[in-house]
Formats: C-alpha cells, structure tokens, sequence
C-alpha cells in the first residue's frame, strides 16, 4: 500500500512537472547559473546582425560581436544579460536592449540509477526538487525501497537529509525516506549539479511451484505464508498448500522449513509450493 501510494504521488508529479519544464522553456529563469555546454540565445533590439545563438565554451564564455570574449560559466543568465548591454553601451550602440534566453541547458548534471524506468543522465534547470527529477526519470519500479539515496561532492546538506561522510572525505551520502519528502508536512529537497541519486531495489522474497503467478515479490513486514501465496494467485488445482515449505538462507546456509500458514515471511525467503500426490 506504502508503494502504491509512492506511485500515485509520482503520477501526478509527472504531469506537474511536464507543465513546469513547458513554462521554464517559455520563460526562461533569469537567474539559471550558466555553465559549459549550456546553449543561449542573444537578441539585441533593433540590430538582427547581432542575433545570434551561442553555445558557452568547456573554458566557460563565447564570443560576441564588437565585443570579442565573453565569461559566462557561473554567471545568471540576467548577468550575463546586463554584462553584454554594459559591453554593447561603451562606445558601440546607444541604449541597447538586450535579451537572452536559454535554449538548451546542458551543464548542470545529475544522475537516477536504481530502481526507475529510465536511469540515466539527466539535466537539471536549477532548482529542482528530488521527486521532480525522479518523476521525470519515469518514478520508482514496482520493486523499488522507500529511501532515496543521493551521493554529492562536498558537505552541504539541505535540512531534513541525514548525511555520512566518506573516506575520502568529500563526497556525502545523504538518505531521505520517500515518506518524508513525499509528504505535504515534509522538508523539499532539492538536488544539484553532479549528484548521483539512487534507489536501492527493495526487500523481496519469491514464490515458486505450483502457484498461478510464480514470481519475484515485494516484502513487507507482516507478509504470511498465506499472504504470499495468494500474492501468486493462489494454488493452481494440483498445488498442495499443506505441504508448503520456506527454503531460508542463513549465514550462507540453507534450510528448509515446514510452516504454518500464519508464520511471517522473511526476505529473500522462498516459498514453494509442491504438487498435491494425487
């Protein structure tokens, strides 16, 4: 039900954040930290010469018109906006307007891995919550845990994360439960450019033999030998149910117990279903 509910709030998400990234796109925010790679376009009112889309340079800055050189890398785009009328106003146009506007943003990485839809490389545009970016890596899997792990270059921690210093120390590791960020009382977290966001894959155990649905499943606590069977759609009409057996690894070893159908479930346990003698 936790999952469920972890999906559903995603959903919703998804086609928040698809209207959010439509806005951002029509109105560029003015106060997006450029970075290589991003791609911008420059109009200078009443001078179309001088139009023109540039993509800032790995060493951070473009070129421009009567200007030359131009340092962009962790300036605004309104900075980078006023430097160019500043630049365009000392001796080249009188009163220029200038505008600039992204049209790709490329510098800001992250990373989803885990347990979603579609793991891989994203681009952040700012700001931008966890559950937006895990929303728009197409939410969690069935099997996915309740946490959220994300590993981050340096020591700043938003409020309401939990952090742990590595070895090496630099990077953090900063586990938020989905409950948490989830919630309407909870704290935001946003992500930043070169995190690594990860969901570890849940708690499972399996049942085999003569089940409807054989198969891998979620655990949670309070799962019975009988909840698990009818999980797999119950026994098929040769599936003996009193002669189920749990085969449990402990330490590396494995055992076979004969349960009751009221005996909890661990993870990683398998439960089987025989075949009836008859």
């Amino acid at each position: 039900m936790k999952q469920l509910n972890i999906l559903v709030f995603l959903t919703v998400l998804v086609f928040t954040w698809s209207g959010t990234s439509f806005a951002q796109v029509a109105q560029p925010d003015k106060n997006y930290v450029l970075g290589p790679e991003d791609v911008i376009e420059i109009r200078v009112w009443g001078n179309d010469d001088l139009n023109r889309t540039v993509e800032i340079s790995k060493e951070g800055s473009f070129t421009f018109p009567l200007i030359g050189r131009v340092k962009a890398n962790g300036y605004t785009v309104f900075e980078v906006e006023r430097l160019l009328t500043e630049k365009l106003s000392d001796g080249y146009l009188v009163a220029p307007q200038v505008n600039v506007s992204i049209v790709q943003y490329r510098s800001q990485k992250v990373f989803v891995l885990g347990e979603v839809r579609k793991p891989g490389r994203y681009m952040i545009k700012g700001k931008t919550n966890v559950l937006e970016l895990i929303s728009e890596a197409g939410g969690p899997t069935e099997m996915a845990a309740d946490t959220i792990t994300i590993m981050r270059s340096g020591s700043n921690i938003a409020p309401g994360g939990s952090g742990l210093l590595q070895d090496d120390g630099k990077n953090e590791v900063i586990t938020l439960k989905f409950d948490d960020v989830a919630s309407s009382k909870g704290v935001a977290f946003y992500v930043e450019s070169g995190d690594t966001v990860y969901i570890a894959r849940a708690p499972r155990f399996f049942v085999t033999g003569e089940v409807v649905r054989p198969g891998e499943f979620r655990w949670e606590e309070g799962i019975t030998v009988r909840g698990a069977i009818s999980m797999a759609g119950g026994p098929t009409d040769r599936g003996a149910v009193n002669r189920a057996k749990i085969i449990r690894s402990t330490n590396g070893e494995e055992r076979q117990i004969r349960p009751e159908m009221n005996d909890p479930v661990m993870p990683d346990d398998v439960v089987k279903v025989p075949e009836s003698y008859f």
